[in-house]
């Protein structure tokens, strides 16, 4: 089960990507009359290096590890909570975001 739910997790990451680089691509191709399929492959191979880059950074950031009472309500309300608390072994952020980074790098260079 936990595999699933790391892979649903690195999907996700990957699709959020994706939705920004279309996003990205069509409003620079509205605003500025150029290509779609030019920019969003510029915008992917971006966004594969800013994940990258993220992926050298720490793993949680300060105020993740010192949550408040606030915080940690809002994000157990929301269900967050019941992912963060699943039994198995989970993929660490740097490798879900080495992992995607190499994925849109791809898909940028093969479009």
């Amino acid at each position: 089960m936990w595999i699933v739910r790391e892979l649903l997790r690195f999907a996700g990451r990957i699709a959020v990507a994706l939705l920004i680089a279309i996003v990205i691509a069509e409003a620079r191709a509205l605003i500025s009359g150029g290509d779609t399929l030019w920019t969003f492959r510029i915008v992917l191979m971006l966004l594969g290096c800013l994940y990258l880059l993220l992926a050298a950074g720490p793993g949680a950031s300060l105020g993740g590890r010192r949550m408040n009472d606030t915080s940690w309500w809002i994000t157990s309300s929301m269900g967050w909570a019941t992912l963060q608390d699943a039994p198995g072994p989970k993929m660490t952020a740097t490798a879900v975001f080495v992992g995607s980074g190499i994925v849109l790098l791809a898909l940028g260079l093969a479009l």
